[in-house]
């Protein structure tokens, strides 16, 4: 069975890269690390990396500045 990647494994992903990411690119990234393209948060399973991303970008974890991604590590899951 494969595993289910956390939403906040992306946002640390993204966190790591100092001046944001277009998203084009963040996608790449998850697909590489990421390669089972199989991701959940604690109240949705069964998404893909477009997916997570999007949800994570509508949660407000990964914002659009300066036409670039970035991480918002201050807010986030309750269930850590």
């Amino acid at each position: 069975m494969t595993e289910s990647i956390h939403g906040r494994e992306i946002v640390a992903l993204l966190a790591a890269q100092s001046q944001g990411m277009k998203e084009a690119e963040l996608l790449n990234l998850i697909g590489k690390q990421f390669p089972q393209d199989l991701f959940h948060t604690c109240k949705i399973k069964g998404m893909d990396k477009a997916q997570i991303l999007a949800n994570m970008m509508t949660k407000g974890r990964i914002v659009e500045k300066n036409s670039v991604l970035v991480a918002e590590t201050s807010c986030g899951c309750k269930n850590k």
